[in-house]
């Protein structure tokens, strides 16, 4: 079963995020604690991790788009 990549609480009291790079493509293996996407507000910029090893399964949300926490930015297929 695919794991989600979901943008964790940041303590932000809603303000919203836009996605800003994404560090590896689908089909690409990751290393639980691997920068895997970066996501921004003016002024700050966070990266969330793979939480397991894997491969990127899906990108659910492209660079650009704006996000909020506890979306759902894509998914991992765990090794």
């Amino acid at each position: 079963m695919a794991v989600a990549i979901v943008v964790p609480p940041l303590g932000l009291e809603g303000q919203p995020l836009q996605v800003s790079l994404w560090f590896v493509d689908v089909g690409q293996e990751v290393l639980a604690g691997d920068r895997l996407v970066e996501v921004m507000l003016p002024g700050m910029t966070f990266d969330i991790s793979a939480t397991c090893n894997g491969t990127l399964a899906a990108i659910d949300v492209r660079e650009g788009a704006s996000i909020a926490e506890g979306e759902t930015l894509g998914r991992i297929h765990p090794a």
